[in-house]
């Protein structure tokens, strides 16, 4: 009896040790993220996350609510575009707009925040982009690198701007046609 136990320690003890490399603990996860999309260019790498100097402009310059500011260019750059894909694109700019203005984008957060101020986005036509609303107009594309043309201008929303930061968070989507 004792060699029976004794060889069911050792089998079970054989069995045990083969067993528990074969047996894993989680120790975490990997997850992956992407898309496979059709469209007719990808975003240049430099345009997608990119910070657009406005300057500094004095308060004093806007003598009442609905004033313009000078414009700032900048511009979105698309390569690798397939005209048999997509013919025109247009850009819709996404965030939060200003509470008095809703055609314009909210600027300055946090203290030390410029008051009675926001953001318009304008296309290579002059028309005012309207934030979270389709393009009005769309690019005509050609194959290969293409340039979209903005202009960004701040626009006093009260009849004094308080001076501060002026910053403003706009996210974009490029739109196909």
């Amino acid at each position: 009896m004792r060699q029976v136990t004794r060889q069911s320690v050792l089998f079970f003890s054989v069995l045990l040790c083969v067993a528990l490399p074969a047996s894993a603990i989680d120790d975490g996860s990997v997850h992956f993220q992407g898309q496979v999309v059709n469209t007719g260019c990808s975003v240049s790498a430099e345009c997608q996350d990119q910070i657009v100097r406005m300057g500094q402009i004095r308060n004093n310059e806007f003598a009442a609510t609905g004033d313009w500011a000078a414009p700032t260019a900048f511009q979105i750059t698309l390569e690798d575009c397939d005209t048999s894909v997509s013919q025109r694109a247009g850009v819709l700019f996404s965030g939060e707009s200003d509470a008095k203005d809703p055609q314009i984008f909210r600027a300055g957060y946090g203290a030390g925040a410029a008051q009675g101020i926001g953001v318009g986005i304008f296309d290579a036509t002059g028309h005012l982009l309207i934030p979270d609303t389709a393009p009005p107009w769309y690019a005509p594309l050609q194959n290969g690198a293409n340039v979209l043309r903005f202009m960004a201008k701040y626009r006093s929303t009260q009849p004094h701007v308080q001076a501060g930061t002026a910053d403003a968070q706009v996210w974009f989507n490029v739109v196909y046609q």
